[in-house]
């Protein structure tokens, strides 16, 4: 990518700057008094630096482009560091691009390469470019990652993957990289479709980004020939070194659910001369209300209370990502032509910044613990885009079985979650803990099993499981929140987890938690029944709401959404719940089908 790719770059712009630079022309902003973090050279300076409109026009020791328009910030001493850059996020967790883009700007990130798997399920190439543009005129700059594989085995889903589809993203000059390659057994494999866009987006200068935790060198070396040029799933030091000696970038995450960070660089930092400068950190997907302690600048802190050198946390969130995406003639340091996106701290020490300056203009500052925003959000018809409210169920929801049939079967495949998102198949021998009574297999209550029904977005088709390891009172709850977009309701009392899929519904989509018969928690997700309307500082009350009500129910994991997230998403081991059946990831097998719901009928008919 080249100059203006962000924000524009033109003759006039050129000539002003030039102009600022000689004194010629009064800055908008001049920067006086305090240091700069130099990301180029490693170094703190003392220096000025003048702001002409989106760009920053001058970097030294002259001030004599302050004239009589100019507002001169005095920093007392105070230190100027570049917005943050996050290469790997999904807006899209609970809340929608805009309230995320709202949200990390105030902790100092001002630029972000953004999954786009979301909304690729949902609406059309042509939409999603529509959406995008539209984005762009917010101060927080979205840049996108184009998905070439649905993260699960789902026919439906895989068909919005075709050809054209992935081409018109990957050739949107908002577009960067492709991936993140959740399916990268089918592109090391031989398949011709994730071959041929691969080729077209490094072709392209794009990046490619993986997403192999655990994977050896066996692995490794296929996906770096084939043009794979980054990966954020580093589990050890040794995962990142390989990563590297790869040619890859290895991006270092500290996410809600993989809090890997701090064991990573402890073990980095052991070895010598460390090539940081191929070295990124990112939150990945953390879950709403990590935002509670900040973004990207959580992540240095982390970095540095673990030893690495500040300037170099510093650089693996700005510089680095920077230089990685080829933007770095237009962001990611403070120099002279590029976007005047700057962080004014209190000391290097402490990365949340007290005021963030983006494309030249104050957007956030904190006066004690109150956070003023002076930026322009964006808004989007989420509607005329066709992410919208769920559709009305075709089926009386009341003919819906939440407990499997009894077939005659001697044992019954327990899903059993390991961590939040793991889990390992169980075979149950029908006894003590179920048993079959009449025609259904009834739970013990207190042995940690709940009842788990997936039922298709269309209402047709209801999966019945059971689950070790999710809560040990929980009476029921219902959410539209999962990879699949299927609903999912978990309990242990049938009528209660109806109330709750009832109520889920009345919503437009969401999470709901009923518990003695009343409703503990809630969030409604009206957007493609994922997304909030609602700005995040509400998202995060009514996440930690649900956090807190499951938790006294015994839920024991560390991140419940991802919990529900991936229940049903055949991307990880072992057994899952699909709109088909039970089933095995490693085996492809169908453990036990799906069953019709009772009184299904076509939509739009009576």
């Amino acid at each position: 990518m080249t100059r203006g790719k962000l924000r524009p770059w033109n003759l006039d712009i050129m000539r002003s700057l030039i102009a600022v630079s000689r004194g010629l022309e009064p800055a908008d902003y001049l920067f006086a008094g305090g240091q700069i973090l130099d990301v180029y050279n490693g170094r703190l300076v003392e220096a000025n630096l003048a702001v002409k409109g989106q760009r920053i026009a001058y970097l030294g020791s002259s001030d004599c482009m302050r004239g009589d328009s100019t507002s001169v910030i005095d920093l007392e001493g105070r230190v100027l560091a570049p917005g943050y850059i996050e290469p790997h996020a999904h807006p899209f967790i609970l809340h929608h691009p805009v309230a995320f883009a709202d949200e990390v700007l105030c902790w100092g990130t001002t630029c972000s390469v953004n999954d786009n798997l979301f909304f690729m399920n949902l609406i059309s190439p042509d939409t999603i470019i529509e959406m995008v543009e539209a984005i762009c005129r917010h101060p927080h700059k979205m840049l996108w990652s184009a998905r070439l594989d649905s993260q699960t085995f789902d026919e439906q889903e895989a068909a919005q993957f075709t050809p054209e589809a992935v081409s018109r993203l990957i050739q949107h000059q908002s577009f960067v990289q492709v991936g993140e390659l959740t399916n990268w057994p089918a592109l090391i494999g031989g398949s011709d479709k994730m071959q041929q866009w691969l080729l077209e987006a490094v072709s392209l200068g794009k990046k490619a980004e993986g997403h192999a935790p655990g994977a050896s060198e066996r692995t490794l070396n296929p996906l770096a020939a084939a043009g794979v040029t980054a990966c954020h799933e580093s589990i050890t030091a040794e995962d990142a070194m390989l990563r590297l000696r790869m040619g890859m970038y290895a991006s270092l995450r500290n996410s809600s659910l993989r809090p890997d960070l701090p064991d990573i660089l402890k073990g980095l930092l052991k070895y010598e001369n460390l090539a940081w400068e191929r070295m990124m950190m990112t939150t990945d997907a953390p879950k709403t209300t990590f935002l509670r302690h900040g973004f990207n600048d959580h992540l240095i802190r982390i970095a540095i209370e673990n030893g690495v050198p500040p300037i170099t946390a510093y650089q693996m969130m700005t510089r680095n990502p920077a230089v990685y995406l080829g933007l770095d003639d237009e962001t990611g340091g403070l120099a002279p032509g590029r976007i005047a996106d700057i962080l004014v701290l209190e000391s290097l020490d402490d990365p949340t910044p007290g005021m963030v300056f983006a494309d030249g203009k104050l957007a956030v500052e904190r006066k004690g613990s109150t956070l003023i925003r002076y930026h322009d959000t964006v808004r989007l018809d989420w509607n005329g885009l066709g992410i919208r409210i769920l559709e009305e169920p075709s089926v009386d929801l009341n003919s819906i079985e939440f407990q499997p049939k009894f077939n005659g079967e001697t044992a019954f495949p327990v899903i059993q979650l390991i961590d939040p998102v793991i889990t390992m198949r169980c075979d149950y021998v029908l006894g003590e803990e179920i048993k079959s009574l009449g025609d259904k297999l009834h739970i013990e209550k207190g042995r940690g099993l709940c009842y788990a029904a997936l039922i298709s977005r269309d209402y047709r088709l209801v999966t019945h499981g059971i689950v070790k390891g999710f809560a040990n009172k929980l009476d029921g709850m219902a959410t539209t929140y999962t990879t699949s977009f299927d609903i999912l309701v978990l309990g242990q009392d049938p009528p209660a987890m109806l109330q709750a899929l009832h109520r889920a519904l009345e919503l437009g989509g969401g999470i709901v938690v009923v518990q003695a018969r009343g409703i503990a928690a809630e969030i409604a997700l009206p957007l493609g029944g994922s997304m909030s309307s609602r700005p995040m500082g509400h998202v995060i009350e009514a996440a930690e709401q649900i956090e807190k009500v499951l938790v006294a129910a015994g839920y024991p994991h560390h991140d419940l959404f991802y919990t529900l997230q991936f229940l049903s998403s055949t991307h990880l081991p072992a057994i899952r719940l699909t709109r088909d059946g039970i089933f095995e990831v490693k085996t492809h097998e169908l453990l036990r089908p799906s069953r019709p719901i009772p009184g299904t009928r076509r939509r739009g008919n009576d």
